[in-house]
């Protein structure tokens, strides 16, 4: 049976609508359409079904001229005859056909146009030897003539099927037939085959990957929770086995952060370098002998102090004593003594620096008067002298504290900020922020306190400051919650918002715990990965969106083309959110 043919060209701007149109449009039976080199219209198996059906109802036969393999493969699910070209014979294309076809796509253009000219030639050959032998085969001469013209194409029945007789021999009419016409050698296709060969591979690892490795899902379910108050009076305990969550006592650690600074200051102590005054004190002791039958003894160690009339302070720079055995005569500092009812003055020497030094710490003889009496014994000086001035500055106490306190103040919000901080990036602890505390544990300074600083010498301190806060596990809290809340079976906890405690004073006294907590049904990933995996996107909004308390659900493919979610657990991403009522 032959079929007069309509040649339709597509444009590359065309849609499956104007594709269509055409077809309608057509006057002839057989419609031949040629889409353009790299057409994607035809792409599509939706786009392809179409065609075949409005050919169907148009009553029309439609053959895609192309070697595309992708076209191909569209076609042979749709049914519809693929012809390379205007003179080929149309066949209903199976799956060696595409095999074939994506080898063979590989062949430049430079071959292509050589095999073209080749066949020309041997046709040019067989019509030369036709018209030398006159009346044979009179309707093949015919024929190849409209072929070559790309009028008419053979079509029949057979060759709609999935290659037919005829299909097969257009198919092998290269090789040697009773005629004598010589195959075509094929050894320049060979790199072409090959290259060809590695591309099917390559297709078919992409294929793999795309289907088996790339295909992901992010599952988003919107859980609807209603917000509730909290309010619990709470126990501290810094001993882990301590906690006892039934008695609302929580087990806290102490976090630290310390830094340590370096700076200069300003020495301000003034101090009296000078010499010391130096001399003697003497002690004189007067007494009646029939007081002391037995005796007596007065020791003076060494740095006692003793106040002079002015109010200076002089300190013994060696030990002495007064002393009687109880023995007669005595020998006293006013004479010899026999007779226990006479008085008798015992006199000791003692050796005195004045505490200070300066000038005015000298003192000449008798002139300190009065002293301060040592036990019963009268006090007066000898002279008292070599005591000079000389006022340096010095590295005070007073001056390292100022220092200390002035760095601790400057980075004292820097710092707290930079604790906190850092302990905010643990999403497991809560910070109890009122037990917040700063201890300048060492401070040092050079030279020490009490050293002379020449002018122009600028001492340094260093300080070690010491911040401490406790926290206590967010874990802690939610169970805490879960036993004082009484949270039904079917509801748990899903976010717990900024607890902190109230009337917090230390660790030792309680206080009470505030938050809020939002609770609804019992959802978790694991249930949500077990119930929709394996499962169709449209499948699984259904599926989840049936669960009381989910009120929206959304299903986010890795891929384009991925349409199911994957079986493997570790490809599924679950990301459940929380909103109130």
């Amino acid at each position: 049976m032959y079929m007069n043919k309509e040649v339709i060209y597509l444009e590359p701007e065309d849609d499956i609508t104007d594709i269509l149109t055409k077809l309608q449009q057509a006057e002839q039976k057989l419609v031949a359409l040629v889409p353009p080199k790299k057409a994607t219209m035809l792409r599509s198996a939706v786009n392809m079904k179409l065609v075949a059906r409005t050919a169907k109802e148009c009553d029309k036969v439609a053959v895609i001229v192309t070697a595309d393999p992708a076209i191909v493969k569209m076609a042979m699910t749709a049914q519809i005859p693929i012809a390379k070209t205007l003179q080929s014979r149309p066949v209903v294309p199976t799956k060696e056909d595409i095999d074939k076809t994506m080898a063979e796509e590989q062949v430049i253009d430079e071959d292509l146009a050589d095999a073209s000219a080749a066949a020309e030639l041997d046709e040019l050959k067989s019509d030369k030897n036709s018209a030398k032998t006159p009346g044979e085969d009179t309707k093949s001469a015919s024929e190849t003539t409209s072929k070559k013209d790309g009028e008419i194409i053979n079509l029949d029945e057979e060759t709609l099927e999935n290659g037919s007789k005829d299909g097969k021999k257009g198919k092998n009419k290269d090789k040697k037939d009773k005629n004598g016409k010589k195959v075509p050698s094929f050894e320049k296709y060979r790199k072409w085959i090959i290259i060809g060969s590695v591309a099917a591979v390559l297709l078919i690892a992409v294929g793999v990957w795309a289907f088996v490795f790339a295909p992901a899902a992010k599952i988003t379910v919107a859980m609807s929770t209603s917000s509730d108050n909290f309010s619990e009076e709470v126990k501290f305990t810094t001993e882990e086995n301590a906690e006892n969550l039934d008695e609302s006592t929580l087990y806290v650690e102490k976090q630290t952060f310390e830094q340590r600074y370096d700076a200069e200051f300003t020495a301000t102590g003034q101090e009296d370098r000078g010499e010391h005054a130096k001399g003697n004190l003497k002690l004189s002791y007067t007494f009646q002998p029939q007081s002391h039958k037995d005796g007596f003894g007065i020791d003076i160690p060494a740095n006692t102090e003793f106040v002079a009339g002015n109010g200076k302070v002089y300190k013994a720079t060696a030990g002495a004593s007064i002393a009687w055995d109880g023995t007669m005569p005595i020998t006293c500092s006013n004479g010899t003594v026999n007779r226990q009812t006479q008085n008798c003055t015992l006199v000791a020497t003692v050796p005195v620096e004045a505490a200070g030094s300066g000038e005015s710490f000298n003192l000449a003889k008798g002139d300190g008067d009065p002293w301060n009496g040592y036990q019963g014994a009268s006090v007066t000086n000898e002279a008292i002298s070599g005591g000079t001035t000389n006022n340096v500055t010095v590295v005070s106490l007073q001056d390292v504290h100022n220092a200390r306190d002035k760095i601790a103040e400057e980075h004292a919000e820097e710092n707290k900020t930079k604790f906190m901080d850092q302990l905010k990036k643990d999403k497991e602890f809560v910070i109890i922020e009122p037990s917040y505390a700063a201890d300048i544990s060492d401070t040092t300074s050079k030279p020490e306190v009490g050293t002379e600083v020449s002018d122009g010498t600028k001492p340094t301190v260093s300080v070690k400051i010491s911040y401490t806060v406790y926290t206590v596990k967010k874990s802690q809290l939610e169970q805490l919650m879960e036993k004082k809340m009484s949270v039904g079976d079917d509801q748990k906890i899903y976010s717990v918002g900024e607890p902190y405690f109230d009337r917090f004073t230390s660790i030792e006294e309680p206080a009470r715990l505030k938050t809020t907590v939002k609770i609804g049904p019992t959802v978790t990933e694991e249930t949500i990965i077990e119930r929709t995996k394996g499962k169709k996107i449209g499948e699984v909004n259904s599926l989840l969106r049936s669960i009381n308390g989910v009120s929206s659900v959304n299903v986010s493919p890795s891929y384009f083309w991925v349409r199911s979610v994957p079986n493997d657990p570790s490809r599924i991403e679950v990301d459940l959110t929380v909103e109130d009522k």
